[in-house]
């Protein structure tokens, strides 16, 4: 029907047919505990008392929002599982805690991270003030990538742990032949971001790269398309050919 084929092109995971349909508690707790993180990210800055430090608040919108976009990819991440698969047995709620722990772990870390970044690109233009009040060099900058690297490796590992238990339930669940590949796709992408993530980490506490090893993590993006590629989805029988009709 014409009604069906829009709503599959339009939708978030066109190729995925949903399991999740209804929102669950345990997604409601991650909700809450991912909303909590994002306003330690936003609101871990003292209060401003005075117009300069009201300006200087206000610049924070830069670090904020990167490390604000790195948070919601790990929550998009855990709202495709919970909608696609829908499973919630005792496995998946350890796993589940486990994760959450994790970003609450993470997200002091991740915006010293980008406060630290924006620091030091005012000290490129002349003001070094901001690095020197937070007491971070370059060898303390290395040690907080490395806490970020961490934790956001092992919410990766969580997380394709939670898709791996997915796939072990693939007869189960009744995925077809593409959500199946889709499946395996999704966790060697997360597995080749946590290798990533962990020569990021070496390399910031070990080598005198330090903080600069962050652009290891570049390499991300470019890896999942190499994935995509080496594990092509094929078509879905219920897809394929298919043509829009007219309603009725």
């Amino acid at each position: 029907m014409l009604r069906e084929r829009i709503s599959r092109e339009l939708d978030h995971d066109p190729r995925f047919s949903w399991r999740g349909e209804s929102v669950t508690r345990i997604e409601n707790l991650s909700d809450i505990v991912f909303a909590l993180a994002l306003g330690m990210i936003v609101s871990s800055a003292a209060r401003p008392e005075t117009f300069d430090q009201l300006t200087a608040n206000l610049l924070t919108i830069i670090p904020v929002t990167a490390a604000f976009a790195i948070l919601f990819m790990i929550w998009n991440a855990h709202y495709v599982f919970f909608r696609r698969y829908g499973v919630a047995d005792g496995h998946i709620i350890l796993l589940n805690c486990l994760l959450l722990l994790l970003v609450l772990f993470t997200a002091y870390p991740l915006r010293f991270i980008f406060d630290s970044l924006y620091g030091y690109v005012q000290g490129v233009m002349g003001d070094w003030s901001r690095l020197e009040a937070a007491g971070i060099g370059y060898r303390e900058a290395g040690v907080i990538m490395g806490y970020f690297a961490l934790g956001y490796g092992l919410i990766y590992l969580v997380i394709s742990q939670m898709y791996a238990h997915a796939l072990n339930k693939a007869e189960l669940l009744g995925l077809s032949a593409s959500e199946i590949e889709m499946t395996r796709q999704s966790i060697w992408i997360f597995r080749v971001q946590i290798l990533i993530v962990a020569l990021t980490g070496v390399c910031a506490v070990w080598s005198p790269m330090y903080a600069f090893s962050g652009w290891i993590m570049g390499l991300i993006w470019p890896a999942a398309l190499l994935v995509d590629r080496l594990i092509p989805v094929p078509e879905d029988d219920r897809n394929a050919g298919s043509e829009i009709q007219p309603d009725g």
